[in-house]
């Protein structure tokens, strides 16, 4: 499966929606972008995201921050 080429932008749009208190896994976002399985990926923009979008609602399938 080729990935879009608007996948971190997707990413990132759903990352600004989860709400304080509540967090989210890389495969959950990979999941709601339509492309299951590529929790890695998505972890791979996160790596990347902009300044101020709140990375820290997102985890690892364990519940933890990933190291950065």
């Amino acid at each position: 499966m080729k990935i879009p080429a608007d996948f971190d932008a997707e990413i990132y749009d759903i990352v600004a929606q989860i709400p304080a208190g509540r967090v989210a896994t890389y495969g959950q976002l990979a999941r709601l972008v339509g492309m299951p399985g590529y929790a890695r990926r998505a972890g791979r923009a996160m790596g990347t995201a902009p300044e101020g979008l709140p990375c820290h609602r997102v985890v690892n399938a364990s519940g933890r921050t990933a190291p950065g």
